[in-house]
């Protein structure tokens, strides 16, 4: 079962639209006219904010369109940056290579069952196996007299 995770941003935001309905309702009602947003000063709300500056009067309708934008800004950033950001995934499922048990048999009658690899280290001691045509080794050339020499002076510890 997956746990649900609410992220605070998403959680204010949430909240922040509810109180705003809920003020647009009260003042819905004390109005008696579901319009009134309608009568407000759209034209010059941003100049008369200026008296905030001043510590003056201002038209309640100015802070009721600053509160709208704000907020549909603010939904806006956090949808904007949820799209932008990849969705955290599940971890993706190992590789897996089909060996001949996991074919049909009947689709390819011409498969062999492939031996099982040898494991590289020795179950019973600490001793490694090299194999003379592993890839590595032949890529890197000095690679294989390091190793054995590793070798060698672990095993005189």
């Amino acid at each position: 079962m997956t746990t649900l995770r609410i992220r605070p941003a998403l959680l204010a935001i949430a909240l922040n639209w509810i109180v705003f309905a809920g003020v647009f309702a009260w003042i819905s009602s004390t109005q008696r006219m579901l319009f009134w947003w309608l009568k407000l000063d759209w034209s010059s709300w941003l100049t008369q904010l200026g008296g905030l500056a001043r510590l003056g009067m201002v038209p309640a309708g100015s802070l009721w369109i600053l509160w709208l934008l704000v907020s549909a800004g603010w939904t806006l950033g956090l949808v904007w940056s949820t799209f932008r950001q990849p969705t955290p995934q599940d971890p993706p499922a190992p590789h897996h290579e089909p060996v001949a048990q996991d074919l049909n048999p009947d689709l390819d009658p011409d498969l062999e069952p492939a031996p099982a690899p040898e494991p590289a280290v020795a179950a019973t001691g600490p001793h490694w196996q090299l194999a003379p045509d592993d890839p590595v080794l032949v890529a890197h050339a000095g690679l294989r007299e390091k190793i054995q020499r590793l070798h060698q002076s672990l095993e005189r510890i």
